[in-house]
């Protein structure tokens, strides 16, 4: 990593010139010369126009080497034509810290290369800081300091922006002083000739950062100083490239060269750093990391005034990677004593409708008490009573009272934008979709997670896979053998000498496997041996799987030869009855995402279809088994639909041998 720039008087200067001021409103010169002032700067300011005598009441000089003192900073804003000329006389003046606003170098194609190719040459010659060309500007409200000629900036916060486009900056402006957002730093990066991301993230401390960019100018240096700020503070990126159109738009706006951009997710996942996919999501996680809250767990609580929403709340939670939290018994009697008997006191935490702000600040009080709780989501909905300014006062005064995450959601317009002003004004992130607030309070677990090297609870799999309702192997394998399914030779056995004899009998290679009624995840549980080609290997495989579980019954079973491996499997849905699943098997069932479904029943030429529109067809469409395996599939839907017995039903993997089909595993659960 080459040796970092020294920006401090770039974003803390005491004197600025700015080249191209102008009295003229609507001009670059007069907007960031206004801004300079307004912003509350104290240094000196020298306006540099050859043909104005005063602006504003300030005295203009006629060039850069005309001015009284060498300045901090120098802001040039003229045509892209004349950049260069004065950039020699701010390097002969002996100034260092320079902003260029000027479009019209490589990001417009080959004269632009060349301007910008010796604006670089000057600057090496002078050894200038350089922030630009084709750039908005900078904020800096430590100082406070307005360099942009955008709108007035609003508070100073915790936030740090830096943005390869002006015009997204303009709009975060915006966006920022409509919802009572600070932010400390808002730096634009422009063609970033000289200056790059990495030279501002040196420069500055910790905090938590979100980044626009359309390239990275050194992927390794990024690597290197994001892992250094992340490992305290939030860093979030919204780079666009992922299509051609985007790489080619990028092109003509700053003449970025999009990389790979596989290797830039690989780059942020090494760097604990969070990628936004969209400009919504950009905007949700700055408001949620702006709190300076972090959940110190997974589990979240819900309350809220309506059942459908948090419903749908329940489904996001886990999709994000987050987790109901469980309610003790002592926090559902709390619940039970403060909320009428109709309402919910588990998670999600329904009040009812015709709650009151008293009503929801009881409920949110006990549950923000659980230590089980690490975050709080609410919801609301405008009912005909609700109190939704009031409520809304109770969740900003929650928010400041306690440490953990607290996040709502208020589900409407109109009648929910007085509510939203006044969170707005707590700084309470405040969402109009449930799987908004959801979404960010995932990002802000998934950073948290990764700094303290998080690694769920490990589960007892007797616990979280036993089904007392499912059937052991050697019945489930009987079951689909009377379907006309071959199934390899198997048996339960009791100790070594009765494995050594299956093994002579059938001859290896043989698998060994856990077995009790239920434990349908085998695999996962460590509780399948493959492989096993003599008898030492059988012995030490015997070894592993008693030591591993004393309880369990052993299984063993013939190796099938190698083939592709799918899936069968039939569930029973509440709503529709039973349906089928077909697909790419084995450890390719999770990897391919391969899931082709169909209602029951089904008849062969259906089930013919099914296959050809998989994942795993490509490799299936040669087997001369593909008509048998069209069979199996209506074998296995016909019985499914005329047991009323059989709640589900999977061959996970059902091998595609060259000399046969194998249902390799086989689970059944049968309705209690």
């Amino acid at each position: 990593m080459s040796k970092a720039k020294d920006l401090f008087y770039l974003f803390f200067p005491r004197s600025i010139a700015v080249i191209g001021a102008s009295a003229t409103p609507g001009k670059v010169g007069a907007i960031v010369l206004r801004n300079i002032i307004n912003s509350g700067f104290l240094g000196k300011v020298y306006p540099v126009n050859p043909n104005r005598e005063n602006i504003n009441d300030l005295k203009c000089f006629k060039t850069v080497l005309d001015l009284p003192e060498v300045v901090d900073l120098a802001l040039i804003a003229i045509p892209a034509a004349s950049v260069n000329e004065v950039l020699s006389q701010i390097g002969e003046k002996g100034v260092k810290n320079v902003v260029i606003y000027s479009a019209g170098f490589k990001e417009i194609g080959k004269d632009g290369e060349r301007l910008e190719h010796q604006l670089i040459e000057i600057a090496d010659k002078y050894s200038l800081n350089i922030l630009g060309p084709n750039c908005l500007g900078f904020v800096n409200n430590n100082l406070p300091l307005n360099t942009t000629f955008s709108q007035a900036v609003g508070k100073k916060g915790l936030l740090r922006f830096v943005s390869q486009s002006g015009a997204l900056a303009s709009g975060i402006f915006d966006w920022c002083d409509s919802i009572n957002l600070g932010f400390s730093e808002f730096i634009t990066l422009g063609n970033k000739a000289i200056i790059n991301e990495n030279d501002i993230l040196e420069n500055f401390s910790a905090a938590p950062t979100g980044l626009y960019l359309e390239s990275l100018s050194d992927g390794a240096a990024f690597l290197e100083v994001a892992k250094k700020i992340s490992k305290s503070q939030p860093v979030f990126v919204l780079k666009p490239g992922k299509t051609p159109a985007a790489a080619k738009a990028m092109q003509s706006h700053t003449g970025s060269i999009a990389g790979e951009d596989t290797v830039f997710d690989l780059v942020l996942q090494q760097a604990n750093v969070l990628r936004c996919a969209t400009l919504e999501d950009f905007f949700d996680l700055a408001q949620v990391f702006a709190q300076n809250k972090l959940p110190a767990g997974p589990r979240v609580a819900v309350v809220s005034n309506a059942g459908g929403p948090a419903a749908i709340s329940a489904d996001a939670i886990i999709k994000e990677g987050l987790q109901l939290a469980q309610f003790d018994e002592a926090t559902k009697q709390k619940l039970s004593e403060v909320l009428p008997r109709s309402a919910s006191i588990i998670n999600p935490v329904d009040v009812i409708g015709d709650a009151l702000a008293d009503r929801f600040q009881t409920a949110a009080n006990v549950v923000l008490e659980n230590n089980e709780v690490d975050a709080l989501i609410i919801l609301l909905t405008p009912q005909l009573m609700t109190q939704i300014e009031l409520t809304a006062q109770m969740v900003g005064a929650l928010s400041q009272k306690y440490s953990k995450p607290i996040l709502c959601s208020l589900i409407g317009g109109l009648l929910v934008s007085e509510g939203e002003k006044i969170l707005n004004q707590y700084q309470t992130p405040i969402f109009r979709f449930p799987e908004r607030a959801i979404y960010a309070l995932g990002k802000m677990w998934q950073f948290r997670a990764s700094q303290l090297n998080y690694q769920p609870p490990p589960k007892n799999f007797k616990k979280s896979s036993l089904n007392l309702n499912a059937l052991d192997n050697l019945a489930a394998n009987n079951l689909v053998s009377g379907l006309g399914i071959n199934t390899p030779a198997t048996k339960f056995i009791a100790n070594i000498e009765e494995a050594k004899s299956f093994s002579s009998q059938n001859q290896y290679p043989v698998v060994l496997k856990l077995s009790q009624p239920g434990l349908l995840h085998k695999k996962a549980a460590g509780g399948v041996i493959i492989n096993i080609d003599n008898e030492k290997e059988l012995e030490t495989a015997w070894q592993n799987l008693t030591d591993k579980d004393k309880t369990s019954q052993i299984q063993i079973q013939k190796q099938v030869n190698s083939g592709i491996e799918v899936i069968i499997g039939v569930k029973t849905d509440p709503a529709f009855g039973k349906v089928l699943l077909f697909g790419a098997g084995g450890g390719l069932a999770e990897i391919a995402a391969d899931k082709n479904l169909s209602l029951l029943p089904l008849n062969f030429g259906q089930a013919k279809q099914l296959i050809e529109k998989s994942k795993i067809y490509s490799l299936l469409q040669d087997s001369p088994h593909l008509d048998e395996l069209a069979k199996i599939i209506v074998n296995i839907a016909k019985f499914a639909v005329e047991s009323n017995q059989i709640k589900e039903i999977e061959i996970n993997p059902l091998i595609i041998a060259l000399d046969n089909l194998w249902a390799v595993d086989v689970k059944v659960i049968i309705n209690s």
